[in-house]
């Protein structure tokens, strides 16, 4: 098991690296960078230790994910503002664009240069099933909330998850399924409770409520129900895992929970 003190050295190496990938003047000065979550590197780190891989194995798999992921999260923001009419606007839209692919094309180039196609090949596999579920999500083109729910989870963790199962631990697929999963839900309700909509939400309404418009209070409060209800159900999945957890992920995993227990303390109060 990788230390507490080892661990953090390591993800602020990485940081470092994909950091040295993304830097392009021209774009930074147009373009917002993208954060690099430190939590996909650390279910990485953790996936790839109980793999038993050598550092440099690691970092072989940890910066391309890395990459593709910043590349797929830049390529979003752009269908976020798909309205712009401005010039500057309709300039940083396209700028964003080139952005996405250019940190895209990083990945591929990455792996390239170590003449490692097999993992070209996963992630390949990866971008394309998380661009399928994307399209469903935000075309409303799923009918059931079970299946609204597994597509946000592999569009969330579908990178990881394959490379769990292409080093034959798929219970490191399972934890991060639900540990990206957790998360996801999380950005979603709390978005929803600020701004009164949310693109999971809205699915959601599609399915539970397909004919009508406008949302009532009790609407709203039965799809936050049914988002609490995943969340309870992650939790418990998250939980019941028998994996040897180091101690940053055991953190991590704490506050998580907690902090969706306390989310569902204030809901309930407010309510």
């Amino acid at each position: 098991m990788i230390v507490l003190e080892q661990i953090l050295k390591k993800i602020a190496t990485l940081k470092e690296q994909i950091q040295h990938f993304l830097y392009h003047p021209y774009l930074l000065q147009h373009v917002s960078a993208q954060a690099i979550d430190e939590d996909r590197i650390l279910l990485l780190l953790s996936m790839l230790a109980s793999a038993q891989l050598s550092p440099e194995e690691m970092d072989g798999y940890v910066v391309p994910v890395m990459l593709v992921q910043i590349a797929l999260d830049t390529h979003d923001n752009v269908s976020n503002s798909l309205s712009c009419q401005q010039e500057d606007e309709l300039k940083m839209r396209q700028l964003t664009v080139l952005a996405g692919d250019l940190y895209s094309g990083l990945y591929y180039e990455y792996l390239a240069k170590r003449s490692d196609l097999t993992t070209i090949y996963l992630l390949a596999e990866a971008i394309k099933e998380i661009n399928e579920h994307k399209i469903r999500l935000y075309q409303k083109d799923i009918g059931k909330i079970e299946s609204l729910f597994h597509s946000v989870a592999i569009i969330e963790s579908s990178l990881i998850y394959k490379i769990g199962e292409h080093l034959s631990v798929p219970s490191w697929s399972k934890f991060a399924y639900y540990f990206l999963l957790l998360k996801r839900l999380g950005r979603e309700k709390e978005q929803f409770n600020k701004q009164g909509t949310s693109v999971l939400f809205e699915q959601m309404a599609n399915i539970v409520f397909s004919k009508n418009k406008a949302m009532a209070k009790e609407q709203k409060h039965y799809l936050a129900h049914i988002c609490n209800r995943y969340i309870q159900h992650c939790k418990e999945e998250l939980l019941n895992m028998k994996l040897e957890c180091n101690d940053l992920l055991k953190k991590r995993l704490s506050e998580l929970i907690g902090s969706f227990s306390a989310i569902a303390k204030k809901t309930v109060e407010e309510g």
